[in-house]
């Protein structure tokens, strides 16, 4: 290679190999720069971890936790209790959405309040609240049934709902237990409630023949004798009259049993299928309220019928009445056909019996068929090998009414396999071993009314009362719940909750114990998904930088050994080329 060649291609490697570690060095900026960024987005999502959001806890234990929105605290629900929870600024005026405030004009409330409301404020405010699509026309009806309630919220206590609307089924059995004690103290309508849960044997008469109103329940085993067991001990109505609730049917172990006493299981499946003609059952399909009515207090006893037989039908006609008058069952069709249903399942299930054998005295009879009643749902017979005269039929009255609610939650829960009744009562799924189920419960006080209707119209009545003594103004942020959950914590707004004075007082939102700041799972979540896919996107840049990185190396590599070599040609060109001149 000549001199000028090689001067021409040193020149072309040295400005290449400038070009390279000129990129190389843009490379490194980059790869800093994403560095960078990859610090910002961890920053951003250690952040979001400390993210927080203002929710409602239903009871103070955390177990049931809902977002805090506008909605929850001035609408009535379950959720708040039907209690209204307002929101005000700190003059004290309440908050209302866009559809409050135009209910609040209509119905001629001043936004600085007023110290005389009237009934016909408050029906123009019900109606201009329908209207504004506040609350539906059925609720308002159900409000002016029950009239304004001048004292709620402003003096007058709230009523206690612990007790009423829906309840699991311990908290049903503490109601029963106190509708019960009120059977001598209470008002008509809580004294004629108490009778229908409270099952009462009159005092044995022995100057009486044996009758239903004169059933012999003793001690001692007798032919022909009815005997009453709770929890495996006999009572007896010798000296006294026997009582028992339709509460101790949930929570004991009540099992009625005749010795001496044949199998009547093809009379009680003849009065099985009359049950079904009074409800005017036809393929599955129940009759409707009417079939309730015509069987409640109807004389069902079919010919032939004897006296304990009628004891028993009685008994179970008692049962079916007792949740009557406690189950808010109303005009729902499907309730109506589910309770229909639970009174054919429950009084078919007397037409079942289930031999036990025999045993060899009528004692061991005895108590075999005591014991084994509570296993199965339906009667069962124990008979005395040596002495026939001594066997023993049994029936668990406190199975029978567990399988009168399972049937009716069967029926509410669309038939399916959740809960269903088999005579074998461990291959059985009942309601009543669900302690997290709710039942639909009504109040005896209701005027016909349902309990919810009661307190929606007492919540919407402290709702009025509180807008005409504190005032009001709109704000078209507060369904936001962002904005709302901001306003709370940075003080800008308030809530005015109830005391227990019946006065309604303002504070902070964390005064109390219903509203509190919890970790935002979603704005968590979101954030980890944006962190992880900027993360990725970085890490793929990075990836393809070190990858250009490594080419540039190898060709800066190259291009530094074939600079060397052409600048160790150019010198001893010029070397010789010297060399020679000077010959």
């Amino acid at each position: 290679m000549g001199l000028a060649a090689s001067q021409a291609r040193f020149l072309a490697i040295t400005a290449r190999k400038n070009s390279c570690e000129f990129q190389s060095m843009q490379i490194a900026q980059q790869k800093l720069s994403l560095t960078r960024e990859l610090e910002a987005a961890t920053q951003e999502y250690q952040q979001a971890l400390n993210t927080t959001k203002l929710v409602w806890d239903a009871d103070g234990s955390g177990s049931y936790i809902y977002d805090l929105s506008y909605n929850l605290l001035m609408y009535p629900s379950e959720i708040n209790d039907y209690v209204p929870w307002m929101v005000s600024r700190r003059d004290g005026k309440i908050a209302l959405n866009p559809d409050m405030a135009r209910a609040a004009k209509l119905a001629g409330i001043p936004e600085g309040g007023t110290n005389n409301p009237t009934p016909e404020m408050y029906d123009a405010f019900l109606t201009a609240m329908v209207a504004c699509g506040g609350m539906s026309e059925t609720s308002a009806q159900s409000c002016r049934a029950i009239g304004w309630q001048s004292q709620v919220g402003v003096g007058g206590v709230l009523m206690d709902k612990t007790d009423a609307y829906e309840m699991t089924i311990t908290n049903m059995i503490n109601y029963i237990d106190l509708a019960c004690s009120k059977i001598d103290t209470g008002t008509d309508a809580e004294r004629e409630l108490a009778e229908l849960l409270t099952f009462t044997i009159p005092q044995y008469d022995p100057n009486k023949d044996i009758s239903k109103d004169n059933m012999l329940f003793k001690e001692n085993l007798s032919p022909e004798s009815a005997y009453i067991t709770i929890n495996g001990n006999r009572v007896s109505n010798e000296n006294k009259e026997i009582n028992f609730t339709l509460a101790d049917l949930l929570n004991e172990n009540v099992t009625i049993a005749f010795t001496n006493e044949k199998n009547s299981k093809s009379f009680f499946k003849r009065l099985a299928s009359s049950i079904k003609d009074v409800l005017g059952v036809s393929s599955g399909v129940c009759g409707g309220k009417a079939g309730i009515d015509g069987l409640l207090g109807k004389d069902m006893y079919p010919e032939g019928a004897s006296e304990e037989d009628k004891f028993v039908i009685d008994i179970a006609n008692q049962i079916v009445q007792g949740f009557m008058a406690i189950l808010d069952v109303g005009e729902d069709e499907t309730d109506i056909q589910a309770f229909n249903y639970a009174i054919q399942e429950t009084f078919a299930l007397l037409g079942e019996t289930k031999d036990l054998g025999s045993r060899n005295h009528s004692n061991d009879a005895y108590n075999d068929a005591i014991k084994g009643a509570s296993d199965y749902n339906g009667w069962v017979n124990k008979n005395a090998s040596k002495n026939k005269n001594y066997g023993t039929k049994a029936l668990s009255l406190s199975s029978l009414a567990e399988s009168f609610l399972t049937f009716y939650a069967q029926g509410k829960e669309g038939y399916n396999d959740t809960y269903y009744i088999r005579q074998d009562g461990s291959k059985s799924s009942y309601v009543t071993d669900d302690y997290g189920y709710y039942y639909k419960i009504k109040n005896p006080n209701d005027n016909g009314l349902t309990t919810q209707q009661i307190y929606e119209s007492e919540f919407y009545s402290a709702l009025f009362n509180n807008l005409c003594q504190n005032g009001w103004y709109e704000n078209i942020y507060i369904d936001d719940k962002e904005y709302l959950d901001n306003a709370l914590k940075n003080g800008q707004l308030f809530i005015t909750g109830i005391n227990q004075d019946g006065y309604y007082y303002q504070d902070k939102y964390n005064a109390g114990e219903y509203i509190v700041e919890a970790n935002d799972e979603d704005a968590i979540t979101q954030a980890e998904l944006a962190y992880t896919q900027k993360k990725n996107k970085i890490n793929y840049k990075e990836e393809q930088l070190e990858l250009d990185m490594q080419n540039l190396d190898l060709e800066i590599s190259a291009l530094t050994t074939e600079y060397d070599t052409v600048k160790n040609l150019i010198s001893k060109n010029v070397e010789k080329t010297f060399t020679l001149f000077q010959s």
